[in-house]
């Protein structure tokens, strides 16, 4: 998967690119005469900003004086800007602990001045930071926590931001399903706020699903869609990303004339504006190209070229420690130099190749195994939100039904005291009366609870069925164990003791009649109405009537996200239902 954190919104422009002497040195002019020591505090933030574009060692001198002094004075509003500046610079030199500690800080110090939007917008970069770090629990409570005070206070400028990274973040935990629904929420945000360029972020990465998810025709749609924009306001280091872009999903597809004619249009643009991927994100971009087009050029048999471009490649991967390119181009340059005959030279790029591929697996399975961990948790937060949200809604509805039942009964009252006191004759008769308005009251009430256990089994269900696939999970742990490093070992069986305490076991058979006993109807309606349906699609359609998520079902099933996306896609086919067709509407029309 690309890399897609270079897409992590910050929200503004952080910095002051001026470089106007005099400003500095009006700045000076005024720390020397300024007796104000608050207002010094202020001076010192201006100073740092304009240093930051051209010395950042200076930048960060005069936020550390200016916070010093925020500290001497027990001045909060002083030290929250100056950590916050302190954070904005550390991100830059990417030491993403010491931003982490100066952007918790500021959160607490705008906490305590009351200035909320300065507290929700820290409290942002700070989820962006933890995200970076893999700590999606984490960010994903500062997401929620931002998006629930920005909708309270009507802070239009952070909510599409707010979208656009928890976008990011369940696109991290490869739930497609809600990355996608969270970018769409953030264009449609960005658009309503007239901010087209941050509108780009959430399209290119709606592009990125459809093509990791299998829709390449989507995808490169997606993509073409961004390349006038990007042409428009010449950011070529985009046009030439959205442009590599579509050239791997073609080479993907063995569409290779395709593959190259995109190429060389990404090729172009950056050549043409090479000072453009000279550092930071876009120098990942380059190496990406680079890489693509020795793969491409191999193919071809174009060799010469092939080998430019992987050494280019080489080159900045190891400048920037980008694994990935690194053994791809090693790889292609061992097996060209080997077809050449040079022995010699072969072997050291195979050397390569071999080396950076280790390094590669062995820095993606720490994370696989970090990312399990932080699954679990994040699923847990979810579950709780969950379990609150219904909680919150029963709460509503008894109090609901309390306010209508004492109406009720009141109402009734005074139509009994009227009756009674124009006809005292017809009391017989209006007593059987609304002894059977409480018959069927009670009938109703019978009824509503029964559907309430029944909807209670199925939840019951899922919780055991959840519980099935953990127990999976710690199996396929107890058995990388033995092969897994040393340093790795102790890891593997935390996780594994944490998952064994809440780990039960189930099986299908009896989901199945509890599932026939709440929907026994659906049962019949689906085999008359599609009867060569195998026991996996049954199986599929019966969490699809439950309203599962996606995420939900891979997790019962064992089966990836994008199997079950592939299932659902095979399925709708199968029963020749139309792409604007909601399946679930359709299981409950039966």
């Amino acid at each position: 998967m690309k890399a897609y954190y270079f897409f992590l919104i910050l929200l503004i422009p952080l910095f002051c690119n001026s470089q106007n002497t005099r400003e500095k040195d009006s700045i000076f002019n005024l720390l020397k005469t300024t007796e104000n020591q608050e207002s010094k505090v202020f001076l010192y933030a201006q100073l740092s900003k304009l240093y930051k574009s051209n010395n950042l060692d200076s930048a960060i001198y005069y936020s550390n004086l200016g916070k010093m002094l925020a500290d001497s004075l027990k001045f909060n509003l002083g030290i929250a800007e100056m950590s916050a500046n302190l954070g904005d610079f550390y991100v830059s030199q990417n030491n993403l602990d010491t931003a982490k500690t100066y952007y918790a800080k500021a959160r607490e110090f705008y906490s305590e001045t009351d200035s909320l939007y300065k507290y929700t917008e820290n409290s942002m970069r700070l989820g962006n930071v933890n995200l970076a770090q893999n700590n999606y629990t984490e960010a994903l409570k500062l997401y929620q926590e931002c998006l629930k005070i920005s909708k309270e206070n009507n802070y239009k400028a952070l909510i599409p931001h707010l979208y656009n990274n928890t976008g990011a973040l369940y696109m991290e935990m490869q739930d497609y399903e809600d990355a996608e629904a969270n970018y769409k929420n953030a264009y449609a945000l960005f658009l309503e706020n007239n901010d087209e360029p941050d509108s780009m972020y959430p399209l290119y990465n709606i592009a990125l699903i459809q093509s990791i998810i299998g829709n390449d025709e989507e995808a490169i749609n997606g993509y073409l869609n961004l390349i006038s924009y990007h042409l428009k306001t010449e950011n070529w280091v985009s046009l030439a990303s959205v442009y590599n872009s579509i050239s791997e999903i073609y080479l993907k597809n063995k569409e290779n004339n395709r593959a190259v004619e995109y190429l060389e249009m990404a090729l172009n643009a950056m050549e043409d504006k090479r000072d453009s991927f000279n550092s930071g994100p876009s120098s990942y971009y380059q190496a990406s190209i680079y890489a693509n087009a020795a793969q491409i050029y191999f193919i071809k048999g174009n060799n010469t070229k092939a080998k430019k471009y992987a050494i280019k490649a080489i080159k900045l991967s190891n400048e920037n420690s980008y694994k990935l390119n690194l053994f791809k181009s090693a790889k292609i340059l061992g097996d060209i130099y080997s077809n050449e005959k040079d022995i010699d030279s072969s072997l050291v790029y195979y050397k390569m190749y071999i080396n950076s591929n280790e390094e590669y697996r062995d820095e993606y399975d720490i994370k696989q195994l970090t990312k399990l961990k932080m699954q679990n948790e994040f699923d847990e937060i979810l579950r709780k939100n969950e379990i609150e949200r219904i909680y919150q809604e029963a709460s509503y509805k008894n109090r609901e039904i309390k306010y209508i039942a004492v109406a009720g009964l009141s109402v009734l009252l005074v139509i009994i005291l009227i009756l009674l006191y124009l006809n005292q004759k017809n009391k017989n008769a209006k007593l059987k009366l609304i002894e059977e308005n409480l018959v069927l009251e009670k009938i109703k009430l019978s009824q509503d609870l029964e559907y309430k256990k029944k909807e209670l089994t199925s939840n019951m269900m899922y919780l055991m069925e959840k519980n099935e696939f953990i127990t999976s999970i710690s199996k396929k742990l107890i058995e990388l164990k033995p092969d897994a490093k040393k340093d790795n070992k102790d890891l593997i069986q935390q996780i594994i003791n944490e998952i064994r305490q809440n780990s039960t076991t189930k099986i299908w058979d009896e989901f199945e009649v509890r599932f026939t006993e709440v929907h026994e109807r659906f049962y019949k309606e689906l085999h008359k109405a599609h009867p060569d349906l195998t026991p996996n699609e049954i199986k599929i359609c019966a969490f699809i009537r439950l309203n599962m998520s996606t995420k939900e079902i891979s997790a019962i099933t064992h089966q990836t996200v994008k199997t079950i996306n592939m299932a659902r896609f095979r399925l709708r086919k199968k029963l020749n239902i139309d792409r604007d067709e909601n399946l679930l509407s359709y299981f409950k029309s039966l």
